[in-house]
């Protein structure tokens, strides 16, 4: 593979010195795009995206599905920031177990009434999903959820503590 770096190591290339000023021909225009694509090979958008702002790669950007996360005395509520929600069918939670749940949401275009043709969408159209940590233990089958506003919550019912002093006999 050829060294990017080796253009700028030569004795005057760097940048125009090497090619004449009263003439320019093809294989000038040669050399040119040579030394362009060797500066493209180093000055990427790798280079600057690490320079704020300057980055002109059009990378998507990940969703993230934002939680928040409350308790009360007897259970553990999920609201999720979800707009354009069509169904409540549409968001699935999944135990992996009585602390851990991942949830999927399935989102698609808010089509107005009237509307015919898509011409360009910044909105998610496909299903995303997020593992959530809970801070308590729930009960995997006693739940419920709603939407409303944007909204959607789920109400998780705390698993009751099943702390109970083991006595432990001792023989010594």
């Amino acid at each position: 593979m050829h060294n990017p770096m080796g253009f700028f190591n030569q004795k005057n290339n760097f940048p125009f010195q090497a090619m004449p000023q009263s003439q320019f021909g093809p294989e000038n225009l040669l050399e040119l795009k040579k030394m362009v694509k060797q500066y493209h090979s180093i000055l990427n958008d790798d280079f600057w995206s690490n320079i704020h702002g300057l980055g002109t790669s059009k990378r998507k950007e990940i969703q993230l599905i934002p939680v928040e996360i409350w308790e009360s005395e007897y259970s553990i509520y999920l609201s999720i920031i979800c707009p354009g929600l069509k169904e409540l069918n549409h968001a699935k939670v999944f135990f992996q177990n009585d602390q851990v749940l991942t949830l999927k949401i399935k989102h698609q275009s808010v089509k107005p009434a009237g509307a015919n043709t898509l011409l360009s969408s910044d909105l998610p159209q496909t299903t995303y999903e997020r593992e959530i940590f809970l801070p308590k233990s729930v009960m995997t089958s006693n739940y419920s959820s709603s939407y409303e506003d944007g909204i959607l919550t789920y109400v998780l019912k705390k698993a009751e503590d099943h702390e109970t002093d083991l006595d432990i006999p001792f023989d010594f």
